[in-house]
């Protein structure tokens, strides 16, 4: 009796739990998301400023590289889950592992709020106070990543199918002018300029890695981890696909870009206007789902404090970096020049630290497992 009542309310308390936690598709729905961010704004604009036709390759090695770091983060993120870590040892290691992510989400979300600025600062409200429109923007980032989990994969699931026609259009739109897709070849003809980027822009991309925040609140499934890499590998495609489109339309003409020229630019000229300033409307769209990836950022930011100081706060944690970014961003980087000059020399080394991150924290994970087995084999064999 006692045994079946105690059976009940754990199942029963594990059923009031799974309601808080991010859903096997809402996590799928994530790293689509989290993969066409910033993926799709300023990043094929700057492949192709620095490496010219072969901009696109870039564009392919940096999707290659995310998928697999996003496998590597999954399966520490379902092996931690399954575990029950404490000690001294974890504990350092998780003040470490949080101060690593802390900084970096504070660099990307200075990122983040710089390309809004730079995009809605020549485009749409080119006659914005920026100091208004950097005060909203961190405002509503702290909001969305003061909430739960649970509610970012929600917003994530309801933005899928805005995501996905808002990117296709995107791409399309770059497809539709007259283009010599001949241009990009022969491949590799800048003295390898292409293979040299992704050290340099790495604070745009490698955003997987968040998904570390979120740990303790996803559900995996048997194919999540398929699923979820399916997804970042068709965000990763369709990025690739507009790069290859621009790079073949301007990889002869790079002295025409600069920092600022974004997609929705680039494609209007490509398209020779054949669709009006369907452009803006489509890239005012899509900064909502840039919104919502700086809520994640954000999210992932209060946790790494959370990680540091040991005291569950995530609302005043997303509110005290959120002014930090504030901060930052007219200390550091008042102007985009100074940010381009920021993420692209000072933080790039975080950056490319982080993206290495999951392929080690994978790595001493798979040699404690199988120190672990050994272990249990030893003692089968004794007993």
């Amino acid at each position: 009796m006692f045994s079946s009542t105690l059976t009940t309310n754990i199942s029963s308390a594990r059923e009031g739990d799974r309601p808080k936690a991010v859903s096997s598709f809402q996590l799928v729905c994530m790293t689509f998301v989290i993969g066409l961010g910033l993926n799709m704004l300023n990043l094929p604009a700057l492949l192709v400023m620095e490496g010219g036709r072969d901009g696109w390759i870039t564009m392919l090695i940096l999707s290659v590289f995310d998928c697999a770091a996003l496998y590597c983060t999954l399966a520490v993120m379902d092996y931690l889950k399954k575990g029950n870590f404490n000690g001294k040892a974890y504990r350092v290691l998780k003040i470490i592992f949080g101060v690593v992510l802390f900084l970096w989400t504070l660099c990307k979300l200075m990122l983040l709020v710089g390309e809004a600025r730079l995009f809605f600062g020549k485009t749409v409200f080119d006659n914005l106070d920026w100091l208004v429109f950097l005060g909203l923007l961190c405002g509503l980032s702290a909001i969305l990543g003061g909430g739960g989990a649970r509610g970012l994969g929600r917003l994530c699931e309801l933005l899928l199918p805005i995501a996905v026609v808002t990117v296709i259009v995107i791409v399309l739109t770059a497809f539709s002018g007259d283009i010599d897709y001949g241009n990009v070849f022969p491949i590799l003809h800048n003295n390898g300029a292409a293979l040299k980027s992704p050290l340099k822009f790495a604070l745009w991309t490698g955003n997987y890695p968040i998904l570390f925040g979120f740990f303790r609140n996803v559900e995996f499934k048997k194919h999540t981890k398929l699923f979820s890499v399916s997804a970042a590998a068709a965000s990763g495609a369709l990025a690739t696909a507009l790069t290859f489109a621009l790079s073949a339309a301007y990889g002869s003409v790079t002295q025409l870009i600069y920092y600022g020229n974004n997609a929705a630019d680039m494609n209007q000229y490509v398209s020779n206007y054949n669709f009006g300033r369907i452009d803006l409307i489509v890239f005012t769209v899509w900064s909502v789902v840039l919104l919502v990836e700086t809520g994640l950022f954000q999210h992932c930011c209060a946790r790494a404090l959370s990680g540091i100081i040991g005291i569950k706060k995530p609302w005043l944690y997303s509110w005290l970096s959120a002014l930090a970014v504030y901060i930052l961003m007219h200390t550091v980087a008042p102007c985009d020049v100074r940010l381009f000059n920021f993420a692209t020399v000072y933080a790039a080394p975080l950056a490319i630290g982080v993206q290495i991150l999951p392929f080690v924290v994978a790595a001493v994970c798979l040699v404690v497992w199988g120190v672990k087995r050994i272990r249990e084999g030893k003692n089968g064999d004794k007993a």
